[in-house]
């Protein structure tokens, strides 16, 4: 098993998912959408024939979504190993050495309703290695709050840096 430093001591290599209730949710959304295209498909007459196409597309599509949705809830991973943090999911791993880290951010998006997700990023040296950003939805323990915390806060230092200079 693999490990890595967190404040001086060793620690074996960590996955986090999202939250349980995350991935509840997507399971009974993707229930819910396929029995409502089933049920719209086979309600009173068997098959296509004699269907809304509008309704069949909206199903197919509300189906398609949650389908999409629970793969990328179920696959979706932060891995914190000896020398790396990685963003894995269903389509792509996002991945940055230590030695390229250049430290953390947090952001607030604000959805269309007013509400606010936060938003954990950990920043590259190189402006050409991906930024590995991702929601606070996942469940982070202590250990991983430590090594993230022990990474130069870039939004601290952006605050100093306009105090002295005014902006």
């Amino acid at each position: 098993m693999a490990s890595f430093r967190v404040s001086g001591r060793t620690e074996a290599r960590r996955v986090y998912r999202l939250n349980p209730w995350i991935r509840m949710f997507a399971a009974a959304f993707l229930l819910f959408s396929l029995a409502g295209l089933l049920g719209l498909l086979w309600s009173q007459h068997e098959g296509i024939e004699g269907r809304s196409p509008a309704q069949v597309l909206e199903w197919g599509g509300i189906t398609a979504f949650a389908l999409c949705w629970t793969v990328y809830v179920f696959t979706a991973v932060i891995v914190l190993s000896e020398n790396a943090i990685e963003k894995r999911t269903a389509l792509k791993t996002d991945r940055l050495r230590f030695g390229e880290i250049r430290g953390r951010r947090e952001t607030l998006h604000r959805n269309f309703d007013g509400s606010t997700i936060r938003y954990l990023q950990v920043i590259p040296r190189d402006p050409l290695l991906p930024v590995i950003k991702f929601q606070k939805f996942y469940v982070f323990d202590a250990a991983f709050y430590a090594w993230y915390d022990d990474l130069p806060d870039l939004d601290v230092m952006d605050r100093g840096r306009a105090e002295r200079f005014g902006i």
